[in-house]
């Protein structure tokens, strides 16, 4: 199902791309409004073809990979009505071979193709008609996928939104670089992890969550972060060994993860619903995948978007993946901790963890916005360097948490944890199988 697991080959241009915030500092999250939305499998890509077929002036494409002939018949005959017809296809991560034929037949009817970067993944889906209708998605254009694959589609008409993904396509048409340009609710990748973080933070009460791979540590992070100050946290996807890993931990820290088999429907939509009812919320729909690769260094686009026809829409479909799922219960074991030492508490810890899993642990001091510090002993009577370890500031209500992975390499054994506060210190050990 196209997949993105990893990806090595970036160009120096691309490591050093900007990452572009969405949401103010200590501002709203920034928002767009959709003016339609269709949930796949059950709506079809019909709706793509009246719009190529309704073009007058333009349309510009943007492609992971296009694989349908009679998409690529709708834009053969638009061009050789005379509209300027835009192609851009993926040429990274076998899609210079999977959008072979897809090239060959645009460019002998008179599309205008160009492949993007090879050093880039372009995994972006949408599509601009007459420079007035943006059409964005999680789905690519793959007819054996239709009937089987949960994705959405939204449109935004918004003027500046337009012109921004244009100006953004334009850019790169002519290989000008990862520029793209921002407007509304727009989530632009490279460097969409701030603002799909951001997003999450926002949740007060729920937050559904359906995406094809979750291989994150800030995505990761902040739904733990949910989780624990209360959020009720769902996540949907389909079962696959890459992510046991993620899910376990996700699982141990309390968020409800649920997946469908390869036989059910197969979950490729990217979205996150936060605090969604069946009259409010905020939703992002995007290409977005939960990978470093597809956060910081593909070409992606999303949109973020309070318009109620699309929360009811993620909603009614999430709900529904999430019912059908099988639940997942983490392999480790979360204990709850008595009090010990000093106006400081352990309140869970995982107490036996495998190499190259995460552990968690999360404390309560007496002292709110206490300065914490967590240090590890291993086994092998080393501290612990890992990310994720070291000072953290305690909530205003005083709970603080940490998270960070045992290293592959780690000896089985005991190992300690230590934590020192204003407040106290408290120590916990925990055994590494």
């Amino acid at each position: 199902m196209n997949s993105i697991k990893t990806f090595l080959a970036f160009s120096a241009l691309i490591v050093a791309a900007t990452v572009y915030a969405i949401a103010p500092a200590g501002g709203a999250t920034r928002t767009s409004v959709v003016s339609r939305v269709w949930t796949e499998p059950q709506s079809g890509y019909g709706f793509i073809d009246a719009a190529i077929d309704g073009a007058r002036t333009s349309i510009d494409l943007s492609m992971y990979e296009l694989s349908d002939p009679t998409i690529e018949r709708a834009l053969v005959d638009e061009a050789q009505k005379g509209i300027d017809v835009r192609v851009i296809l993926d040429a990274a991560y076998e899609g210079s071979s999977e959008n072979a034929t897809a090239a060959s037949v645009l460019r002998e009817g008179s599309v205008h193709v160009v492949w993007a970067p090879s050093s880039q993944i372009f995994h972006a889906k949408y599509l601009v008609i007459d420079n007035s209708t943006a059409y964005i998605g999680t789905g690519n254009f793959v007819p054996s996928d239709y009937s089987s694959t949960r994705d959405f589609w939204v449109t935004d008409i918004q003027p500046a939104d337009v012109s921004a993904i244009v100006d953004t396509f334009d850019g790169d048409f002519d290989h000008g670089g990862a520029t793209s340009h921002q407007s509304g609710g727009l989530v632009w990748s490279p460097g969409s992890t701030t603002a799909l973080t951001d997003l999450i933070a926002t949740a007060r009460r729920t937050l559904l969550v359906e995406n094809e791979e979750m291989d994150s540590a800030p995505i990761e992070d902040s739904l733990i972060a949910a989780a624990r100050r209360g959020v009720v946290v769902d996540v949907v996807m389909t079962q696959d060994p890459d992510w046991t890993v993620a899910l376990d931990r996700l699982a141990a820290a309390g968020v409800h993860v649920r997946l469908l088999s390869e036989s059910q429907v197969y979950i490729h939509a990217k979205v996150i619903c936060a605090d969604c009812t069946t009259t409010s919320g905020t939703v992002f729909i995007g290409s977005e995948n939960f990978s470093t690769s597809s956060l910081v260094y593909n070409r992606e686009l999303g949109v973020i978007t309070v318009t109620p026809a699309a929360v009811r829409a993620v909603r009614a479909a999430v709900d529904a993946d999430y019912a059908a799922g099988t639940p997942i219960h983490s392999t480790t074991t979360t204990t709850a901790i008595a009090a010990s030492g000093h106006g400081v508490t352990i309140t869970s810890v995982i107490t036996s963890i495998a190499p190259g899993s995460y552990e968690s642990l999360s404390a309560h001091s007496a002292k709110d916005n206490d300065s914490c510090s967590l240090s590890v002993r291993l086994p092998s009577g080393y501290s612990s360097e890992s990310r994720g370890l070291g000072h953290a500031t305690a909530s205003a209500t005083g709970n603080v948490t940490w998270s960070w992975r045992i290293g592959t390499s780690t000896d089985p054994g005991t190992a300690t944890a230590t934590i020192t506060c204003t407040a106290g210190t408290a120590a916990r050990s925990f055994t590494i199988t």
